[in-house]
């Protein structure tokens, strides 16, 4: 936000780009990625996969409104490349990475910034981000910077939005007050089940509760500790023991609990098959609630989602790990060009015109102004998504505290998050990275096996009393133990280390 030291920045940036071009480039040989601007000067182009849909001709108006900022500012142009869901944008990046294909910029959502080494998708930002000045360490508060380091390396910058959760279960409040339940009553895991038997009973055409395309979302306070294997099995205790999830209490508890509720009819069935997203089917009227994580304003967005009003029981109060707040933003390891991609990307952060454009699109095109001086906008009147295809993935660009407000959120939604992100429950081990270097091949097994057991256990699809300790055998077998005494090791340095002045970081 801070822009004031802009022009000393970027004529620093330029000098060192210059040094960095006369050493490792030819004279008179350009750049592979060089396009002319407008005005015929040629600037590399940033190559930035994103997340989300846009027709060409809004992609097209995007880029060209987005060029005219970051040629002024970063002396480069800009490329999208919008790629749908976050797991196809994952693939995707790997993709370039594994054929060499040229790609600057990616987010990265909750998969352990270990992995993101390991898999050689990015490269760390230690010697890119004195470009920069400090505008771009400013945006980020100081805790964070360490969930995203890892050996000493910055692998990415963390992305300004909810960086804690909570977990609840949404449901349609209109069908729960027309069935004479106050949603203030549903206090316990057993009021949440007796409200389900009757919306069973009164709408035998709708799942009481839906997956999200083949996930369940269980509403456990576990801090995930990068991978999920080998946790600390509540977030809110002191303890820092690292366990398996999948041999402790809670864990079999609540999926034995979700096979009772799968053989009542409370569960769509096959549920960890189930293809569609939660708000579609509810949308349909096909779904009467889900579980989710839980955040500020999580019940206008799954009103404005599912085009019902919504309550939300909430289970579990909100925490903060490093998992969470690593999403994260990313040079991949194929940039030929970190220097500028960097520029870019602190542009991204810092800059609420071109956070804006990326977020919400073009103004009487994808999204209108409602009140220009509260920053309000919302939805076109008479829009067809047909003809002007584009979607408003806000929480996945860099800084969502730097844009608009959408209509129907609160003016002050963005302190909220600030207020929310603060006030939330530090786990004891938020700022610890795993470094699964030494266990790749045990967690590659462990993996496999989880793909073959968990999400079918958490939709209630697998009968818990011989799956689970069928899976939880085949995770010794894989090295879970191996894993779970490596990260131990690895945390115990870690506390040492807090606690050691001049070591922590």
């Amino acid at each position: 936000m801070k822009r004031g030291k802009r022009g000393l920045a970027f004529l620093l940036a330029a000098l060192l780009l210059f040094c960095l071009s006369a050493c490792t480039q030819p004279v008179g040989e350009p750049q592979s990625s060089e396009e002319p601007s407008s005005s015929g000067e040629a600037f590399y182009t940033v190559d930035i996969y994103a997340l989300g849909t846009a027709a060409d001709p809004i992609r097209a108006e995007i880029e060209e409104r987005a060029n005219k900022i970051v040629e002024e500012a970063c002396g480069a142009r800009v490329r999208l490349r919008y790629l749908g869901s976050k797991e196809n944008c994952l693939q995707q990046v790997k993709l370039a990475v594994s054929t060499g294909e040229k790609c600057d910029l990616f987010p990265s959502f909750e998969i352990g910034v270990g992995a993101m080494v390991n898999n050689n998708l990015i490269l760390p930002l230690n010697d890119y981000l004195p470009l920069c000045d400090v505008e771009i360490r400013e945006e980020i508060p100081a805790e964070d910077w360490d969930c995203v380091t890892l050996n000493g390396k910055i692998c990415g910058v963390p992305i300004n939005r909810e960086k804690a959760n909570g977990r609840g279960f949404v449901y349609r409040r209109d069908l729960a007050e027309a069935l004479g339940v106050d949603p203030d009553s549903i206090q316990t895991m057993d009021d949440l089940e007796a409200l389900l038997v009757r919306v069973r009973d009164a709408y035998p055409d709708m799942y009481p509760i839906t997956t999200s395309t083949g996930m369940a979302r269980l509403p456990l306070p576990y801090d995930r500790l990068g991978d999920s294997l080998g946790v600390l099995e509540d977030s809110f205790s002191d303890s820092t023991q690292v366990v398996n999830l999948f041999e402790t209490d809670a864990y079999r508890a609540m999926v034995e609990l979700q096979w009772k509720w799968a053989n009542m009819g409370l569960i769509i069935p096959d549920g960890s098959n189930n293809t569609s997203n939660e708000f579609a089917l509810m949308r349909a009227g096909k779904a009467f609630g889900h579980f989710a994580n839980v955040k500020p304003d999580k019940e206008r967005e799954t009103t404005s989602g599912t085009g019902y009003p919504t309550a939300i029981f909430q289970i579990v109060p909100p925490y903060s790990e490093s998992t969470l707040v690593s999403s994260m933003w990313n040079i991949c390891s194929t940039s030929e060009n970190p220097e500028k991609a960097m520029l870019v990307l602190n542009e991204m952060y810092t800059n609420p015109e071109l956070a804006n454009l990326f977020t919400y699109g073009i103004e009487g095109k994808t999204y209108r102004v409602i009140d220009r001086e509260k920053r309000l906008i919302g939805r076109m009147e008479n829009w067809d998504t047909r003809q002007n295809q584009y979607s408003f993935a806000i929480w996945s660009w860099p800084n969502e505290l730097l844009v608009d407000v959408w209509e129907g959120d609160p003016p002050d939604i963005w302190q909220r998050v600030q207020r929310y992100n603060s006030e939330a429950r530090p786990s004891p081990a938020r700022g610890f990275v795993w470094d699964d270097t030494k266990m790749l091949g045990q967690v590659t097994a462990c993996t496999i096996v989880l793909d073959k057991y968990r999400d079918a256990l958490e939709c209630g699809s697998l009968d818990p009393a011989t799956a689970l300790p069928r899976m939880n055998e085949e995770l010794r077998a894989a090295g879970i133990d191996e894993i779970v005494r490596e990260k131990q090791a690895q945390l115990d340095r870690w506390i040492v280390q807090q606690k050691t002045p001049g070591t922590a970081g």
